[in-house]
């Protein structure tokens, strides 16, 4: 403070730093005292010390939410990885018409994720387009693709996965770009196929770009809400079987008024995205 330009530096970045903390850091912490509380948002917090978190154990809806999140971030990973990889590959090569292709191909991740769910919605309806395509395999007119305990789970994945491969896909693009072109032509002349060249060459050097695609995809998944929120039945039927973590987070806080309960989830989530970051970053850095 002593210095004059590091004053006026502190000063300018003042606001910035106290946004932060009103809107990040505050939420955060009060968050944490909520979730060591029992309120209904009608009477004040009464504290309960780690009452709800010894109670999520036994919580049925808890337990079910955690295993749909898990599937859904199962689902909503590996396929990611593995196709927006493919797309970008692909894309990567030079043939008539790729950046057209390639504009069609980002075109899922222009609308907002509610937009894309609402047309999936009508989409997958059980007498909808999708049914009548299917059709012509399965001889069925009717197929519960949202409306069914079996079907539901997959049709979430599916319309994740459609809207976010695009995205991942750009970014490995970048990563690809970054790949000096001498080594990809040293590997031509010393007789390297394409499947060769890119296991011994391209993948090694993208392990920055996978960490990262990793790491984003991973945690995108586990927040998995609106989705779930705009196309399934009771905001996360049938029969519980697309209430993620995010969707009970919000039935626990904004339709049963159970907000302490609804704070101690989104503490217990916030840690399983952090030990799963932790670990993906971990083995990022590791030297095989």
């Amino acid at each position: 403070m002593s210095d004059r330009n590091g004053f006026w530096g502190f000063l300018f970045v003042t606001p910035a730093v106290a946004f932060f903390a009103v809107f990040s850091i505050f939420p955060i912490f009060f968050g944490l005292y909520l979730s060591m509380t029992s309120y209904d948002m009608l009477s004040p917090p009464l504290w309960v010390g780690l009452g709800n978190y010894a109670a999520l154990p036994d919580d049925g809806l808890f337990r079910k939410s955690l295993w749909n999140t898990a599937v859904f971030v199962a689902g909503s990973t590996f396929p990611v990885w593995a196709g927006s990889l493919g797309l970008a590959l692909l894309f990567d090569r030079s043939f008539p018409g790729r950046n057209l292709l390639k504009v069609i191909a980002f075109s899922p991740v222009l609308p907002p994720l509610v937009v894309v769910g609402i047309v999936w919605k009508v989409l997958l309806h059980p007498n909808g387009v999708i049914t009548a395509l299917a059709g012509w395999f399965t001889g069925q007119s009717e197929i519960e693709w949202t409306t069914g305990a079996g079907l539901a789970p997959w049709s979430m994945i599916l319309i994740n996965d459609w809207a976010t491969i695009p995205f991942f896909m750009v970014i490995w693009l970048a990563g690809l770009a970054g790949i000096p072109r001498d080594l990809k032509e040293a590997a031509q002349i010393d007789g390297a196929g394409p499947l060769t060249s890119f296991w011994r060459i391209e993948l090694p050097l993208l392990r920055s770009t996978a960490v990262l695609v990793a790491c984003l995809s991973t945690i995108n998944a586990c927040q998995g809400f609106i989705i779930q929120y705009v196309v399934s039945p009771d905001k996360g039927g049938p029969a519980d079987s697309t209430l993620t973590l995010g969707l009970l987070i919000w039935k626990y806080g904004f339709q049963y008024f159970r907000m302490g309960d609804a704070a101690a989830v989104s503490v217990v989530l916030f840690a399983i995205i952090l030990a799963i970051t932790a670990i993906q970053l971990r083995l990022g850095r590791r030297r095989y």
